[in-house]
């Protein structure tokens, strides 16, 4: 929606004399706003429009400042449609200035009007200071008000986001960089993208603002490439300020076109897009491949269709065949039809309606469409409506070529699998195989297998060769198995060999061979040819030697004769074999399996009846008790022991088998420790009967009594009966044993003779004396202060009580109300009738109805009720002209007086006493200060009261660091930043306007920790200054140090050009990152980050002491892993290249790992 910004007035950097203070509208207009609205502005005391704005354009936006004198002013919103400004987009209406903030603030701008106005007070306020005031500018202004223009941006800051995918346009490969500036700072628009694939980087110019989301799409490699081709790429954005973003990375993958559908012969499990060379191909040669496709109406049920084709009915759904669940759903079939004949289609409906529902209170039409193999059309339902019953006869299809069909049983598991078929036909598979050993001569062999139970996986070696020693160029090996891909395979120059390990392998299933040929510089078949003639490969089993697939010798014999063919259009074949890894059989082993034999085998399947009986014993000869009939040792030999055998003895011997009496010694029970209460000296053996000393009162009737002592301590105390419960009523001080007499404080009134006596209480608090009276709360004689009632209660009788009143009740105590005898009158129709009389006194007088009045000339002394009918003579002044005239008079008495005008307010500033007819010309007294110079200035007044206050322009915000408490004029000088405002230190801080003392002198020096003269006080890294220990070989690094970064990273990435040489390799490495690629590996080790071992077989370490988070993606751009674990497993991920990004402190780090 387009929006038009006017800016209509320049802020002046000087207020007139005049002019004393300012205002700014920033107005957003509605789309009706050209044709139905403006605003304006009015100064109140002098009437006088200040400012007028009427949009031109829909949902214009104004934003401008006006220079005026303070006072009050009435601004008025119009719409002469009188719905407001509300028109499809909502507007919003904001006048404000620096010293009172908003002063009118409508977001949105709500409600319908044809006129809204709104009187507000506009104080004075310094004028506004002209500035940069986009806080992202290197220049911006905190004291400016208003934006002038002069705005410097800050060197871009980098990317918000960056991505970067692989694709395919047809057979070429392509990668989609994606990318986000962090800002809509101008300097971070892009003007070129820098690509990078081993050469010098290409650039592509043109423009793309900051802000916004990106893409740009770029070809990656020549045309088609072979499966398992990847290329690494590099994208460097050029910003307008002409710095450059970080790095983004992509790995381009191969695009290969083919049959995708895994159930069609011509299936291709390496394309990745398909290229419609499935179609056709599920037909035999003399048959066409036709597709039908129906959609069906309300009413599926009703509907069923056939094709023959001569005599044979190619398919048949008859009506019933669908059902409600079909309303509205397309099916599509594909079918073959003889080559020789055509083919008619017919369509039923059992209603009568044909497909066409909406006839039939459906809202649904049917379609049918038969296709050739091509896509085309052969033919179509026109009407939908057509009945009972539709037949269209002699439709022909046309050929489509595909491979030829091998019918047989697909499947494995029956006697009758054929190898060869590509067609199962289920009906030919009829004896399932039986799985077990059928070798004669194994120890389990079973005479009912029809195949042998094999090993169901297993290990081959994958070995492809050249002849030529130049590599495969564009050749490629891929090999799948049971819809797995397990990898493709070539060999680059300078070899002329290499082999690969395929691990587990299925026996089970056929293990599929492409061989793949991609056209690129060879082009015409005797040129592929002459190339596929240097290639050859084997798959074998190693272990066992036997060769699963063999194509081609090397050397080559006979001009090549063996090789691979050389191949027309497509470029692959595929071979075939089902691989082995062995049986289950197991041979025949002779021995004796008897368990408990003594020559048991364990090895052994056959019984030899050979066993030995195990025979225990010891075995030992110069043990005690020798066994020489014992075959098999039980451990039960004895060893020789001669000692006390007497088991009463002080010194008995368990161990000994020989005794030896006169060594024994007899046993003295009793307590050995002579700490003990009852130590015995004689004792020899403990009795563990020792009685610790325990000093304590042994008197049993004392209150410290302690029955475990043993010894008197003299510590006994008299036992104390009594309570002993302190928070008790009777507790004794005195007492040691409590007698279980304690009482309770019970708190009450204990005066037998109070109110309120408490029998059970023992402690006093609160008695309440009687008080006798009447208790009852509805008695006329109730008192609130008796607590006992003394029978003396009165009710309340209501009435008068005044023995003079006409209605006077002398049982009455409340009187509700008195009536007095009041004579007079009492006929509503007399005279002289009194309504408040209730005796009547015999005074009524008749009405008598005439003129009362004694001036008129028609008076009637008799009346004494006025009927209107009195005329009186009309004097006053008859003069029109005259500030008094009268025109009910009739005649003049020579009274008029002429009008005099002015102000008739005695209040007003302008009051005239002479005047009798006010003019509107009063103004009001209005005190104040007249002098237009000062700062309380009052345009309306017109009465000066000697209150003048000069300007005091200064910081008038208590909150602001400079405030200046003087001042009473706002000139946009408070200062609200404190920080370093010294441009020398490290922390110095733009932005303040104050110093706080808080300034770091700057140190300059090494700051990498990992450097060996790290400098822990410097606060400015001065990089030329680190050195590095290199400790290396060769390098520029020689002898020991260096401060080459590049150098640095490329020894810590390749140890070999440490340890070793400084080789070609090396240099390389070298050159790559002089160039700045790839820059975001070189600040990885900035970081200190060391990534090993790169590369790997499952596990890549991070060491860092960094808190960082980890993303890793596959060479197809796709997130694997996620985390912030320094361990990353690639064991369950296929070899090859990935993409590490190492996040720390908000900034992303690529590097590249590979698994293999």
């Amino acid at each position: 929606m387009k929006r038009l910004l006017l800016v209509l007035a320049l802020l002046p950097t000087l207020l007139s004399a005049q002019n004393n203070t300012w205002v700014r509208f920033q107005v957003q207009f509605d789309f009706y706003a050209p044709q139905e609205s403006n605003f304006f502005m009015v100064n109140d005391s002098t009437g006088s429009q200040q400012f007028f704005y009427q949009p031109t354009q829909p949902y214009e936006v104004l934003d401008t400042v006006i220079n005026m004198v303070s006072g009050f002013y009435t601004i008025s919103l119009t719409d002469n449609f009188g719905d407001g400004w509300v028109s499809n987009q909502p507007a919003s209406f904001k006048m404000g200035n620096t010293c009172q903030g908003d002063i009118i603030l409508w977001d949105p701008v709500i409600g319908s009007f044809f006129q809204r106005d709104t009187t507000v007070n506009i104080l004075p306020c310094a004028p506004p200071l002209l500035g940069c005031t986009d806080t992202s500018a290197l220049n911006y202004d905190p004291l400016a008000t208003s934006d002038d223009g002069s705005c410097v941006y800050p060197p871009c800051s980098g990317l918000s986001f960056i991505n970067s995918v692989s694709k395919c346009d047809g057979g070429q490969s392509e990668i989609k960089w994606e990318w986000q500036t962090a800002s809509s700072n101008p300097n971070c628009d892009v003007i070129g993208i820098h690509i990078q694939n081993g050469g010098l980087p290409l650039l592509w110019n043109s423009y793309w603002p900051a802000g916004l989301l990106h893409a740009f799409t770029t070809p990656a490699g020549q045309g088609q490439q072979a499966p398992g081709w990847t290329s690494d790429y590099y994208a460097v954005l050029e910003f307008v300020d002409g710095s450059f973003s970080d790095t983004i990375f992509q790995t381009a993958v191969a695009c290969i076109p083919g049959c995708m559908d895994p159930t069609s012969i011509a299936y291709n499990p390496w394309a990745t897009y398909d290229n419609g060379e499935c179609a056709g191909a599920a037909c035999p040669p003399d048959e066409n491949d036709i597709t039908l496709q129906i959609t069906l109406d309300n009413w599926p049920v009703e509907t069923g269709w056939h094709i023959t084709s001569g005599t044979d009915t190619v398919a048949s759904f008859p009506g019933g065949t669908y059902d409600f669940n079909d309303i509205g759903l397309t099916y599509t079939y594909d079918f073959c039809v003889d080559t020789t004949n055509t083919f008619t289609f017919t369509v039923t409906d059992s209603y009568g309606d044909g497909l066409a529902g909406s006839t039939s209170g459906g809202t649904i039409d049917g379609q049918i469409a038969i296709y050739d193999c091509t896509g085309d059309t052969i033919w179509y339902l026109q009407n939908p409506a057509f009945g009972n019953s539709f037949t269209e006869d002699s439709l022909t299809s046309i050929s489509c070529s595909g491979p030829t069909t091998i019918d047989g049983c697909m499947d494995q598991a029956y006697q009758e699998y054929d190898s060869l078929a590509n067609n199962n036909l289920q009906y030919l598979c009829l004896t399932p195989h039986i799985q077990g050993c059928t070798d004669p001569a194994a120890f389990n062999y079973d005479p009912n297998a029809s195949i042998n139970q094999i090993v169901p996986f297993g290990d081959y070696t994958l070995t492809i060769e050249d002849d030529g020693g130049d590599g495969w160029l564009n050749s490629y090996i891929g090999i799948e198995q049971n819809g797995v891909l397990l990898g493709t395979y070539a060999m680059g120059p300078g070899s002329y060999s290499q082999s690969f390990n395929l691990d587990s392998i299925l026996t089970s299933c056929i293990l599929n061979v492409y061989y793949f040929e991609i056209k690129n510089q060879q082009t015409n078949p005797q040129q592929l040819q002459f190339q596929t003639m240097h290639n050859s490969f084997i798959i074998e089993d190693t272990a066992l030697g036997n060769i699963l697939i063999e194509e081609g010798t090397n050397p080559f014999a006979n001009n090549g004769l063996g090789a691979l063919q050389g191949f027309a259009s497509p470029l692959w074949t595929v071979y075939s074999a089902s691989p082995f890894f062995g049986d289950y059989c197991i041979p025949t082993i002779l021995g004796c399996m008897d368990p408990l034999a003594f020559n048991f085998d364990s090895t052994a399947n056959t019984a030899d009846t050979n066993c030995v009986a195990i025979i225990y014993g010891c075995t030992n000869n110069i043990a005690f008790n020798y066994d020489t009939l014992a075959n098999t040792d039980d451990g039960s030999c004895i060893v020789e022991v001669i000692g006390c055998m007497d088991s009463t003895a002080f010194n008995f011997n368990p161990t000994a088998n020989t005794n030896d009496p006169l060594s024994c010694v007899p046993v003295i029970l009793g307590c050995m420790d002579a700490t003990m209460f009852n130590y015995n000296a004689a004792a020899n053996t403990t009795d563990n009967n020792c009685i610790p000393i325990v000093y304590g009162c042994t008197d049993s009737t004392a209150f410290n009594y302690n029955s475990s002592a043993n010894t008197n301590n003299s510590s006994c105390i008299s036992i104390t009966l009594g309570c002993i419960d302190p928070t008790q009523f009777n507790f004794n001080s005195l007492a040691n044993v409590d007698d279980g007499t304690c009482l309770p404080y019970i708190y009450g009134c204990t005066d037998s003779t109070a109110f309120n006596y408490d029998q059970l209480a023992n402690t006093n608090v609160g008695c309440i004396s009687f008080y006798y009276g009447c208790t009852n709360t509805t008695s006329f004689n109730y008192d609130p202060l008796a607590n006992m009632d003394d029978g003396t209660c009165v009710p309340f009788i209501l009435g008068c009580n005044d023995p003079t009143a006409l209605n006077y009740d002398s049982t009455a105590n409340v009187n509700t109300g008195c009536v007095y005898p009041l004579l007079g009158c009492t006929d509503p129709t007399a005279f002289n009738f009194n309504v408040n009389a209730n005796v009547d006194d015999n005074s009524c007088v008749p009405v008598i109805y005439g003129c009362t009045n004694n001036l008129a000339t028609n008076y009637d002394p008799t009346a004494n009720t006025d009927n209107g009918s009195c005329i009186l003579p009309a004097l006053g002044c008859t003069d029109q002209t005259m500030f008094n005239y009268d025109p009910t008079a009739n005649v003049d008495d020579g009274t008029c007086i002429p009008f005099i005008y002015g102000c008739m307010d005695n209040t007003a500033f302008n009051f005239n006493t002479l005047a009798n007819t006010d003019n509107g010309s009063c103004i009001a007294v209005v005190n104040g200060c007249t002098d237009s110079l000062a700062f309380n200035y009052i345009p309306a007044a017109n009465t000066d009261n000697g209150s003048c206050i000069p300007f005091i322009y200064g910081c008038t915000d208590i909150a602001a660091l400079n405030f200046d408490p003087l001042s009473n004029t706002l000139d946009n000088s408070c200062c609200y930043i404190g920080g370093c405002t010294d441009a020398t230190a490290i922390n110095y801080d733009p932005n303040a306007c104050q110093d706080d003392g808080s300034c770091i002198v700057p140190i300059i020096g090494c700051t990498d920790v990992g450097a060996y003269n790290y400098n822990p006080s410097a606060n400015i890294s001065d990089t030329t200054a680190c050195n590095y220990d290199a400790g290396c070989y060769g390098g520029p690094g020689i002898p020991y140090w260096l401060n080459d970064g590049c150098y640095a990273w490329v020894i810590d990435v390749d140890n070999y050009c440490c340890d070793n040489e400084w080789d070609a390799s090396c240099i390389q490495m070298y050159d790559y990152c002089q160039l700045g690629w790839p820059t975001a590996v070189e600040d990885v080790s900035k970081l200190g980050i060391v990534i090993y071992p790169n590369p790997t077989q499952n596990t890549i370490t991070i060491d860092t002491r960094l808190e960082i988070e980890v993303e890793v993606y596959d060479i197809m751009g796709k997130l694997i892993i996620a985390n912030d674990s320094k361990r990353i497993d690639l064991s369950e991920y296929p070899n090859g290249v990935y993409n590490l990004i190492l996040i720390y402190n908000n900034k992303r780090f690529n590097t590249k790992v590979i698994k293999q």
